[in-house]
């Protein structure tokens, strides 16, 4: 279990330090309406990245919000979806997502993102992906470790296009 949260943290380190500048190893893609496409020069790993268009809860300030969906061709399990929620989470805090008002999923924190663990549902990358192919709406909610409840709208128009973009590059 250790080696997978590991695993997850390690994934997000790159992509969360990647995300808003392109290094040498990093180069942009496309983009497709709100969803940035981002490749790996060695194109193993791949992700779209989103920010959100609308931010609702009582704080005064947050860090990064924004949500990943990446292709890792390195492990097993390559499909991920993540977030960034500005904040930390309270311990065994969850977050939960809707799409559409039709699909709902329960999302493990860590520090101060919201992960799949793999171990416990291995299909539900793929699952949140497909949800997210047909949705336009996707929201977020969260609360924070001091209490403060935030919920956070993405469009997800142009995402289908963009994860075909990341599948297409990161063969």
């Amino acid at each position: 279990m250790l080696f997978f949260i590991g695993k997850v943290f390690l994934i997000f380190f790159i992509l969360i330090t990647n995300a808003n500048c392109v290094e040498k190893n990093w180069f942009k893609k496309g983009q497709f309406e709100d969803w940035k496409v981002f490749a790996k020069a060695e194109k193993d790993i791949c992700y779209t990245i989103s920010k959100p268009k609308k931010m609702e809860g009582e704080y005064s300030l947050r860090g990064r919000v924004d949500v990943i969906v990446a292709i890792n061709n390195n492990f097993q399990d390559k499909y991920y979806v993540g977030f960034d929620f500005g904040y930390s989470f309270a311990e065994n805090n969850k977050v939960k997502l809707t799409i559409d008002d039709k699909f709902v999923f329960k999302l493990d924190t860590f520090s101060d993102t919201a992960w799949i663990n793999s171990f416990e549902n291995p299909n539900l990358n793929i699952k949140i992906i497909e949800a997210m192919k047909k949705g336009k709406v996707l929201v977020a909610e969260g609360t924070s470790n001091k209490g403060t409840n935030t919920k956070d709208y993405y469009s997800l128009v142009g995402f289908t296009k963009a994860f075909k973009k990341v599948k297409d590059v990161c063969r």
